[in-house]
């Protein structure tokens, strides 16, 4: 029997390796949704339309982990279809110099 604490590290290993995987898809996802041009259009049709089939996907009857796939895909999906706020700038550059 495999040491207990090397499978729950490769496991948590794993699970870091996916939810940075997942924050990475989601950035690009938001910036592709949020460009302003066609291939936005386009991205936000088909996120609406995933958005469809996990609503129509939720009403059949599924298995408990299916279920929170299923959940979280929404949640993730609802996440992206809301406008973003507008980011504010991280500094703001005083013109501190002298005018002649």
């Amino acid at each position: 029997m495999p040491d207990l604490n090397a499978v729950l590290a490769k496991l948590n290993d794993r699970l870091l390796r996916l939810e940075g995987e997942l924050f990475v898809l989601r950035s690009l996802a938001r910036a592709s949704l949020t460009a302003g041009d066609e291939q936005a259009v386009r991205m936000r049709k088909l996120v609406e339309a995933a958005r469809v089939a996990l609503a129509d996907e939720a009403t059949r009857p599924l298995d408990k982990p299916t279920r929170k796939y299923v959940e979280a895909a929404a949640a993730l999906v609802d996440e992206l279809l809301v406008e973003p706020t507008q980011a504010k700038p991280l500094f703001t550059v005083i013109d501190g110099g002298r005018a002649d």
